[in-house]
């Protein structure tokens, strides 16, 4: 897989990079980080992701990073995707003619690639981006290097999620690039802005908790910070959480769990709502252009998780 990649990128003389809709700092570090890499081959790269949540926002802005990037790529031989389970997590669409090569650690997907780079078992895009690079010879520069492990600590929340293999790719970037552990922890730490507080306060007021055994499910709607609120969720105590959000032209599921997966459970409901769904077992996200009302999808959110769990929740009030 590796010769088939580097006979790719020899054969390309221009690389699109994709991300996800705006693009968390696990997603867009991937991009950065291989985009540094054939920077150093001296490869014509386009970035399409413009736009980031407010965590990668302030990560790029503390380090002096520039996105440098266009929604109106010239198509490129080649496109990668980083950290994108389903064509409707897209801005644009892919090239037609270009070879798609995918980076992911999501298990139910609905896009595919030429060539895929897919570990399941990783808990983040970034770390298996991170050692096909390493077999490939690169090395990042200290920037690089803390622009990496914070990504990797975002997406693992702290390590607690983190694998072994996460603990091996962070000893690697201590190692070769002399990253201050204490230093980009900071970077992740910010305040929230009068909007995310008002989000939080308006998902907490709606949420709906059920109980199914001695697991707690929380449910709740609002119209933005979706991954932000369905985190807090967990931390307050729920076991699995979903943020229901209805934009402009779509609707979305965003949900979270320790115990439930999430993924395979969005994706069902995706079936029965004509859109697409995808992530991994603890994290995963659900969109469609069919407009339903807020009652008809809570009401598969439940009647799904009780076919999944096999027995009724029942309404903590």
């Amino acid at each position: 897989m590796l010769n088939e990649l580097k006979r790719l990128i020899d054969t390309s003389q221009r690389v699109t990079l994709m991300t996800h809709r705006n693009p968390d700092l696990d997603s867009l570090a991937s991009a950065l980080l291989f985009r540094d890499y054939l920077n150093k081959l001296g490869k014509l790269s386009c970035l399409t992701s413009c736009n980031a949540d407010k965590e990668a926002k302030q990560v790029l802005g503390k380090l002096g990073i520039e996105l440098n990037c266009t929604q109106t790529c010239t198509c490129g031989e080649l496109t990668i995707l980083f950290d994108v389970a389903n064509k409707a997590q897209l801005d644009t669409e892919i090239c037609q003619d270009s070879k798609v090569v995918v980076f992911d650690h999501h298990k139910v997907r609905g896009i595919r690639g030429d060539l895929e780079f897919i570990d399941p078992e990783s808990s983040s895009t970034i770390e298996v981006v991170v050692n096909v690079l390493r077999e490939l010879g690169y090395i990042p520069s200290g920037l690089m290097a803390t622009l990496t492990l914070a990504a990797i600590l975002s997406e693992t929340n702290r390590f607690s999620r983190a694998t072994q293999g996460t603990f091996e790719t962070v000893a690697w970037l201590l190692k070769f690039s002399g990253v201050n552990y204490r230093d980009t922890l900071a970077l992740l730490v910010r305040e929230l802005d009068e909007s995310a507080k008002i989000a939080l306060i308006k998902g907490s007021i709606r949420l709906i908790p059920y109980r199914a055994g001695s697991m707690i499910i929380c449910v709740t709607n609002v119209n933005a910070y979706e991954g932000l609120i369905a985190g807090k969720l967990l931390d307050i105590g729920c076991d699995a959480a979903f943020v229901v959000s209805d934009h402009n032209d779509e609707l979305r599921i965003v949900a979270r769990s320790r115990t439930i997966n999430v993924a395979e459970l969005l994706s069902k409901i995706a079936g029965e709502l004509n859109g697409e769904g995808g992530g991994h077992e603890g994290a995963g996200m659900l969109v469609t252009k069919v407009k339903q009302p807020y009652v008809k999808v809570l009401n598969l959110i439940i009647s799904n998780l009780e076919s999944m769990l096999g027995e009724k929740l029942r309404e903590i009030k």
